[in-house]
């Protein structure tokens, strides 16, 4: 693989250098080998060789975990939203490193990167006006099913183009992202005025990357196209044209968990991981949300989870959590 330093930081500008040589999906099986550049100046780290927006569609529709759709599953998973003690649950979980959380009845909210669909049901029981945007042509099923607002694309075919938003929200898509610097552009016209956008991703400054190098499970190679830390992704809306709100970590339990369980496994390339992936006969199949249940309910997970969660709360608190949490607004020079 060609060396890293001929590219530029899309953050800072900066020279870029190799930080990890060889890399590939450990996950899904997806073939190809890559390799993690790291800026000199920011760390912002890239994936290289780089994907194009029109090679999202086939990836995510050969190779992730939507093809077979656990209805009943997805549907029991909504209903958690109204459950008495819903938020406290999410935040002693780390599951509250959703933008959509945010939103408030009554609200116009976009997700970009809606996935199965659970943000929007969760949203409609709440009483907020949402739309979805996904590039993976399975999830045309579950909007067609629940009759949500969905388009089956990008953000760049201009979807719902009569519709502003109050709030647009990106759950762990932005790294996912080609050209993140043109995404975040292609949202300002999106917003009403006072508008936010609210982005969740990994941390590459998070002490579980730092402790499992090589082997953290968010490096999710070729998936993640971009490896942001806290200052390189301010560095980036700055350069957007936005003002950075609040920044916050936070560290679902669950990935702590499947970080366990995969770094036992042997690595190799071009074979999905059996945590991961979905072999077996698909009937009776668990869905992907009860396949990761499963993970965290077997023997032993459940009391690692709880001492898990207390290190990712303390984790959190001081900044050092694996998913960051952040609020922009346009810049005032902008609106």
């Amino acid at each position: 693989m060609s060396g890293g330093q001929h590219q530029h930081c899309i953050a800072c500008g900066s020279n870029m250098q190799i930080f990890i040589e060889r890399i590939s999906d450990d996950r899904y099986g997806c073939p190809g080998v890559y390799s993690i550049d790291r800026c000199v100046s920011c760390g912002h780290m890239s994936t290289a060789p780089r994907l194009t927006e029109e090679d999202l569609p086939a990836l995510y529709s050969n190779y992730y975990p939507r093809r077979e759709i656990d209805f009943d599953a997805l549907e029991k998973e909504a209903a958690l939203v109204e459950k008495p003690f819903a938020g406290l649950r999410r935040w002693i979980a780390g599951t509250d490193n959703q933008g959509h959380y945010l939103a408030k009845p009554g609200e116009k909210i976009l997700d970009i990167g809606c996935g199965s669909c659970l943000s929007l049901l969760e949203m409609r029981k709440l009483g907020v006006e949402c739309w979805g945007v996904e590039a993976d042509p399975n999830v045309r099923t579950i909007a067609e099913r629940y009759d949500l607002r969905v388009h089956i694309g990008n953000i760049y075919d201009v979807p719902f183009a009569d519709q502003k938003f109050d709030l647009i929200v990106l759950n762990q898509v932005i790294e996912h992202v080609p050209d993140p610097l043109a995404l975040l552009a292609a949202l300002k016209d999106r917003l009403n005025s006072g508008g936010r956008v609210i982005l969740a991703f990994p941390n590459t400054g998070s002490f579980h990357r730092k402790l499992w190098k090589e082997r953290w499970i968010n490096w999710h190679i070729p998936y993640h196209q971009n490896h942001f830390n806290r200052n390189s992704f301010a560095l980036l809306a700055r350069k957007s044209g936005y003002d950075v709100g609040r920044i916050r970590t936070i560290t679902p339990n669950l990935w702590s968990v499947l970080q366990l369980k995969t770094s036992r496994e042997q690595r190799q390339e071009g074979k999905a991981s059996s945590t991961w992936s979905e072999s077996g006969s698909s009937q009776n199949r668990p869905s992907f949300i009860q396949k990761l249940r499963n993970v965290a309910a077997s023997r032993g997970a459940r009391l690692a989870g709880v001492m898990l969660g207390l290190g990712n709360r303390a984790l959190d608190a001081i900044g050092q959590g694996d998913s960051l949490l952040v609020e922009l607004r346009l810049s005032a020079a902008k609106n």
